[in-house]
């Protein structure tokens, strides 16, 4: 019986959806998987789902998972999940939370960029070990954002401060959402589950510099501000 499933969530990203609490047999499937298709797993990025754990089952050993996506050189983008024992073991982890029910297998259709409201404005630098979520509309940040910090929106997100932590904009699948910020310094940058991270940003000709993102077919496209 399987324990976990694997499928697409964009061109470079998976999602893993976790089916049962047995951890050990978590990540001898997840291991036995990368070894018959290295090549399609290697340094990819991957959301981890825990949303089809019931309320009634134990924790999951979380930190086990993680190793074990390391070890296989994949690389965690984040983690769905809505469980209170989930969410605490994200968050001691350092892990991204994200929205439950975005990564469910039972969702058949793709999500539809939702209607965007008024901005999310924050006035406040976003210190490490923060997440913001601007659910359903953009998010505006008037100060820095800390390596560490982690802020999300539906919509576009605009930094008038040097971005160091972790960016996804279109978090629902909205590929016109954009990042705008004052100094690209970021951990990961993210526009509807495709992305960038520190690596390859700090090799960036723009690296440091005002920046805005879009997304042009599958890839990340940087330009100045």
């Amino acid at each position: 019986m399987s324990s976990l499933t694997i499928r697409p969530a964009s061109l470079n990203s998976l999602v893993l959806e976790v089916l049962t609490i047995q951890t050990e047999e978590v990540c001898r499937q997840l291991l036995e998987k990368v070894s018959q298709a290295p090549h399609m797993f290697q340094d990819t990025g991957v959301i981890l789902s825990l949303e089809k754990l019931g309320e009634e089952q134990d924790p999951i050993d979380l930190e086990k998972i993680t190793q074990t996506l390391q070890q296989a050189r994949l690389h965690i983008l984040g983690v769905a999940c809505d469980r209170a024992c989930d969410i605490e073991a994200v968050q001691k982890l350092g892990l991204l939370r994200l929205p439950a029910t975005r990564f469910h297998q039972k969702r058949a259709q793709e999500p539809q960029p939702p209607a965007i409201r008024r901005p999310v404005v924050i006035h406040t630098p976003v210190r490490a070990g923060q997440q913001i979520y601007a659910e359903g509309t953009d998010l505006v940040i008037t100060a820095t954002v800390s390596a560490g910090a982690e802020i999300l929106a539906d919509g576009h997100i605009h930094v008038y401060g040097s971005l160091r932590g972790r960016a996804l904009a279109g978090v629902q699948g909205d590929t016109t959402a954009q990042i705008f910020c004052r100094q690209l310094d970021a951990e990961l940058i993210s526009i509807a589950g495709h992305y960038l991270i520190a690596e390859s940003l700090a090799q960036h000709p723009l690296a440091q510099q005002s920046v805005q993102i879009s997304l042009h077919e599958t890839q990340l496209h940087i330009e100045p501000l």
